[in-house]
């Protein structure tokens, strides 16, 4: 009784081994193989259908998203009526991040303002919206405007130049 015991232990801690074998081997598959973004992706931008006050000069017209697999940095060209000083401010913290249903958020904020972008991958397109927030309390909805974007080779680097 005693070695069919031993047996059974020795039998089931090998099982174990080998699953947990197997189930190291697929997550690290599935880590390198869930990589959203593999090198940087650029998208022009263009904007309709405002609310409250919005405007495209209140959003860039291009952003790049680095490489990552659930988030990233970003960078943001400005539009040309956007004071250029004020722009590095605005940015501050720059960011990408994934959400359900292949969709990204974009942010560039600041101390005072934010630009958040919700954008759902549609192939070469992403198609969402743009809200502008700021720390002055407006009631809801917050100035918002449609987006559309369009991928393009990035440059070595997005840069705030028009």
């Amino acid at each position: 009784m005693t070695f069919s015991n031993a047996r059974s232990g020795f039998l089931f801690s090998v099982a174990i081994g080998v699953l947990g074998c197997v189930a190291a081997l697929r997550t690290s598959s599935n880590a390198a193989s869930s990589v959203l973004i593999h090198t940087p992706e650029c998208y022009s931008l263009v904007y309709t259908d405002p609310v409250k006050k919005a405007a495209p000069k209140l959003f860039p017209v291009a952003f790049e998203l680095l490489p990552g697999s659930d988030s990233g940095s970003a960078i943001g060209r400005p539009h040309p009526e956007f004071d250029p000083r004020e722009w590095p401010a605005m940015t501050a913290y720059s960011w990408w991040k994934k959400l359900p249903a292949d969709s990204i958020k974009v942010n560039f904020s600041g101390s005072y303002e934010a630009i958040v972008i919700h954008v759902e991958r549609r192939g070469s397109r992403v198609v969402g919206r743009a809200t502008y927030l700021s720390d002055i309390v407006e009631p809801d909805p917050q100035p918002s405007m449609h987006v559309e974007g369009t991928k393009e080779p990035c440059p070595v680097h997005l840069s705030p130049a028009a």
